[in-house]
């Protein structure tokens, strides 16, 4: 439930998020007399955090194509095992044509990952 009236929230708004950030720009124009305030700066502040709170922040791709087991480049597939309003849970499975390699595989233990950091986007951070 809160995670859907965070979501309704930005949404809200994002239009208004855009048109703090062209305001920020707009205070911080050396070329416009609006910038030779002497508070503009404090204002473009003001109307810069604003936008950094309305705008949506986009997922970073993790990229990883391949992983060395013992000398051998092992391709990975991603894959989203479970996708829930607050997270997903994501799968790293390895594949390889060797014999020998796959057998080093199966006796490796799983692991799981879990970002250090509570809220949006903590992977952000690492």
């Amino acid at each position: 439930m809160l995670y859907q009236l965070y979501e309704t929230q930005r949404a809200l708004l994002e239009p208004f998020a855009d048109f703090a950030q062209a305001t920020a720009k707009l205070y911080t124009n050396p070329l416009l007399p609006l910038s030779q305030s002497p508070f503009s700066q404090r204002i473009s502040a003001g109307f810069d955090l604003f936008y950094r709170l309305g705008k949506g922040y986009e997922k970073p791709a993790f990229g990883i194509a391949s992983v060395p087991v013992h000398g051998v480049n092992v391709t990975i597939m991603e894959r989203v095992e479970m996708d829930l309003p607050f997270c997903e849970l994501r799968r790293f499975k390895r594949f390889s044509d060797d014999p020998k390699t796959l057998d080093t595989l199966l006796t490796q233990p799983p692991v799981l990952v879990v970002a250090p950091l509570s809220g949006h986007y903590a992977h952000l951070a690492a």
